[in-house]
């Protein structure tokens, strides 16, 4: 999982970038501006910890994200990319929102762009080749370009799955996900000053998140045995940037299942909608072509109970096949062999 952060001159994303991925002013000082950085943060779930006084596995290993801090807009970069955090400066003297429609504006001619030469590639192809993968390719291609034309971004196009396939390949810029932070300043804390953005982003359909990048690049300087009585001297019972990790998971579109084995239990992330055969898959090939059934029962459940014994007496230990939808909060065991 990758998101890329990106945002207009002096909006403070590497200062955003330092203060997610946690790392010293230090370690950020001999970094090239004129190149991407790299960032792996820890997806936060206090569910582990539930799970770890239920299992007391030695290891626990939770879901992780890579944030990637890019020298403007980079688009080659970007494209590599499954979503984006733009990050929009709430100072004196900036138009936040404006902010936004600029950044907007700079996918769309992008995207635009890469759907002229492609369709100008596929007109002279189709002389020869109109096979169906080529028609549904030069249909869709037609939507995106029609909704590009009115400077909407395609991820407002509703697609069929075949479209979507037919497309993917591009990574449109106007496609992804997106999640909006809004950097405040320390003396800007609590004085709602990002609530136009939060406006902008309901209508648009965004996720959004208040943070104060400085004050938390501050904290990460900070020796990890004073920082708690720092903050609780400021009163800060939670770091926000769990709050903005938290959000780029979801914006992502993933869920969270568990498994339990031996000494270790680990958070898996997967996209929402995936199957039990699929996430066998993302544990290992042969689990997944040697798949049997998998032992399900979900945490919520697990969590009222209080172990796994009591929730099979309850029935709430199920044995599922190949075709069930995984859900946020399984905890699976797998059975299979090969």
């Amino acid at each position: 999982m990758k998101i890329a952060i990106v945002g207009l001159s002096g909006c403070g994303k590497s200062t955003c970038f330092r203060a997610i991925t946690q790392k010293t002013k230090r370690e950020s000082e001999g970094l090239d501006p004129t190149k991407p950085h790299l960032g792996v943060v820890k997806v936060p779930d206090w569910r582990l910890e539930m799970l770890k006084s239920l299992f007391n596995p030695k290891k626990i290993t939770p879901a992780e994200i890579t944030f990637e801090d890019l020298p403007g807009f980079h688009i080659p970069h970007i494209k590599e990319i499954e979503a984006l955090m733009e990050v929009l400066g709430v100072f004196a003297g900036r138009d936040p929102v404006k902010d936004m429609d600029d950044i907007g504006v700079e996918f769309i001619l992008a995207d635009t762009e890469v759907v002229k030469h492609r369709l100008s590639s596929l007109d002279k192809e189709m002389k020869q080749d109109r096979s169906p993968e080529k028609t549904r390719e030069h249909e869709t291609l037609l939507k995106c370009r029609e909704c590009l034309e009115r400077n909407m971004p395609i991820r407002s196009i509703t697609l069929t799955h075949d479209e979507e396939k037919s497309i993917r390949g591009f990574q449109f810029l106007t496609g992804k996900p997106i999640v909006i932070v809004g950097n405040i300043g320390e003396d800007q804390t609590g004085s709602g000053v990002t609530g136009a953005i939060e406006a902008e982003c309901a209508r648009r359909g965004f996720k959004s998140v208040e943070f104060c990048a400085e004050l938390e690049a501050e904290i990460a300087d900070i020796d990890e045995p004073e920082r708690g009585p720092f903050l609780k001297e400021l009163g800060i019972e939670q770091l926000a940037r769990d709050r903005v990790i938290d959000i780029a998971y979801q914006a992502l579109g993933y869920i969270t299942f568990f498994t339990t084995k031996g000494d270790e239990t680990k958070a898996w992330p997967v996209k929402n909608g995936v199957t039990a055969l699929e996430a066998a898959g993302k544990i290992h090939s042969d689990i997944q072509r040697g798949f049997i059934r998998a032992e399900i029962v979900n945490f919520t459940d697990l969590e009222a109970c209080g172990s796994v014994q009591e929730a099979r007496k309850k029935a709430l230990v199920r044995l599922e096949g190949k075709e069930y939808v995984v859900r946020d909060g399984d905890i699976v065991d797998f059975r299979f062999n090969v």
